[in-house]
């Protein structure tokens, strides 16, 4: 079968939006919560209902996929992305727009559609290479997604955000209608046949380490960026931008992890890379911990974790690969399963901290949550296989 594989522009960029419009608002949360009128406990929900849609979409987006095809589902899913993205910029009341940011995790359907393109075109080390390109380019999203928003919360207004992910919507719309064709051509008869194959995908011992190391090491980001703008805007007293400069730093750590893994890939094991990998998610914040009491410099804290943010770089393409390759017939299945256990673990963790951030020691208090989950992720990682 021949398949008219999409541009890795048009992969990277309808999997990095989900990513990008989660963190674009998180320089602006201080100044959202003075907007909505709202203490940062509850502002902050909007990076965890966020998450929590997004968890939902990872559910229904990949068995749909298998079912009706990748095309048509990134169409309606998109859709929704921007008309809710409109919505939230004319929005008024905190729940309204709490609600609206949840469905504007619709945007979470291009990284479930992304992945599982690449297993329907490539196979073995080529779909890791593959997956280390792809996520080389998304991190364009965390990399200028702080500093855009604080731009904008600082030039224009915090609500015009929305309107500049409208914006991005529509263009990615765009890129979808002409760019992404379909490459499932194996499409499963039935949704109901395809849920009762499921418990082959559950049970799998392929499966269930590489999405566990992917959950944990992926709600690294969560926690960081709900904890960090507080940590910024706290004990450092920084402005939107500012915030968003230092947040930047953390592809600063993603793309070289993604480059060197692609190099790594066919030296060592996944077993092997994926532990190296959930050592320096643990390395970077005990050693921000370190510096940022020996120095009050904002960079003392800030530095440290590009480490941790290489360690991901390192596990992301490696783990996605083991996932879509786990069982070959539910790769999409196992790619949205595994995505929205993915998200899910990230709501949970960054919830909890930003509900208890306010009554700790901010730095304590983030650093010691992305310890956590640093040791859960070598543990998961240690009983992968090969």
């Amino acid at each position: 079968m021949t398949y008219a594989a999409p541009t890795n522009i048009t992969l990277s960029a309808i999997a990095g939006i989900y990513i990008l419009a989660q963190v674009i608002i998180v320089p602006a949360l201080p100044d959202l919560g003075i907007i909505f009128s709202s203490d940062y406990r509850t502002i902050q929900l909007s990076v965890s209902a966020f998450s929590i849609g997004a968890a939902i979409v990872n559910l229904i987006a990949g068995p749909l996929s298998d079912r009706f095809g990748r095309r048509p589902v990134a169409i309606g899913f998109f859709i929704i992305f921007i008309l809710s993205s409109l919505g939230s910029y004319f929005s008024e009341n905190i729940y309204v727009f709490l609600f609206l940011r949840f469905l504007q995790a619709s945007s979470a359907a291009g990284m479930v559609l992304a992945r599982v393109i690449v297993g329907d075109i490539y196979q073995g080390n080529k779909a890791t290479v593959m997956f280390g390109y792809i996520s080389t380019i998304m991190a364009i999203g965390p990399l200028i997604g702080p500093l855009l928003g604080g731009l904008i919360s600082d030039y224009f207004g915090s609500m015009q955000i929305f309107n500049f992910l409208t914006a991005l919507g529509l263009f990615l719309f765009i890129l979808i209608i002409f760019d992404l064709k379909e490459t499932n051509f194996n499409k499963s008869e039935s949704m109901i046949n395809q849920i009762k194959s499921y418990p082959l995908l559950l049970s799998s011992m392929n499966f269930w380490p590489p999405t566990l190391v992917s959950a944990f090491s992926f709600s690294i980001f969560g926690i960081f960026f709900v904890g960090a703008p507080y940590v910024a805007a706290k004990v450092y007293d920084l402005s939107p931008s500012q915030i968003g400069m230092l947040l930047a730093l953390m592809p600063l750590g993603f793309v070289p992890g993604n480059i060197i893994v692609g190099k790594l890939v066919n030296r060592f094991s996944t077993r092997l890379l994926l532990i190296l990998g959930s050592i320096l998610l643990m390395i970077g914040p005990s050693l921000s911990f370190f510096t940022s009491n020996l120095y009050g410099h904002q960079l003392a804290f800030f530095m440290p974790m590009i480490i941790m943010a290489f360690g991901t770089g390192i596990i992301w393409p490696v783990a996605n690969t083991a996932i879509i390759q786990a069982v070959p017939s539910l790769a999409g299945s196992a790619s949205g399963i595994s995505s929205a256990l993915m998200v899910t673990t990230s709501a949970i963790s960054s919830g909890v901290l930003g509900w208890n951030i306010e009554n700790n020691d901010p730095i304590l208090a983030l650093v010691s949550m992305l310890i956590l989950v640093g040791a859960a992720t070598i543990l998961s990682s240690l009983f992968i296989k090969n």
